[in-house]
């Protein structure tokens, strides 16, 4: 049985708890929809989008995964393009149940809540992902989003390489779905090893 309705942001790209995306919104859905998530009335979510594209083009079939994040907005600001950019953080996983789409295009689905990961001491033998994350904070990029790294939580410490590493979307979103933190440093070694080759 889900456990709420939420509104979904499909995109390109995919957003992990603990990981920022800065975003440009234009169309008007979204912009209602960020409205409604300032103020702190609306919740959402951010879905990978396997076919269709982030803007609406009539005719064109959508469709997305089957698990996103919850965003928070933690920073905002008017462009120089005069569109409206945001910072979100990524917060829960979940599951999307059935899917709708609104007259407007907004897309919402029946969400089940992944249940919470808990805090894991990075172990020993992981410690140099610890090295390697503070390195792709020091990048413009990143500082810009303004992450707070964490290199203690094996947890959180995942997800946020998860986010950073220039990794194909596709890989990041099997990342995404690893229940276990442990589980998905060790893939992450894997698929670095598989581009190094």
């Amino acid at each position: 049985m889900a456990d709420t309705e939420l509104a979904l942001f499909p995109l390109g790209t995919v957003l992990l708890p603990d990981g920022r995306l800065s975003l440009q919104i234009f169309e008007q859905r979204y912009l209602a929809l960020v409205r409604d998530a300032m103020k702190g009335q609306r919740e959402f979510g951010i879905v990978l989008l396997t076919q269709g594209r982030e803007v609406d083009r009539p005719g064109v079939n959508t469709r997305f995964e089957s698990t996103a994040v919850t965003a928070r907005i933690v920073d905002w600001d008017s462009l120089p393009n005069g569109l409206l950019g945001i910072v979100v953080e990524g917060e829960r996983r979940f599951s999307i149940g059935n899917a709708r789409q609104q007259a407007d295009g907004l897309w919402l689905a029946d969400a089940t809540f992944w249940d919470e990961e808990p805090y894991v001491p990075l172990p020993e033998e992981h410690a140099e992902w610890t090295e390697l994350l503070q390195r792709l904070a020091e990048h413009p990029h990143v500082q810009r989003l303004g992450i707070d790294v964490e290199t203690r939580d094996a947890t959180r410490l995942s997800n946020q390489l998860a986010q950073l590493l220039p990794l194909p979307e596709a890989d990041r979103y099997t990342l995404l779905t690893l229940r276990d933190p442990i589980d998905r440093l060790d893939a992450i070694h894997e698929l670095l090893l598989k581009y190094e080759e």
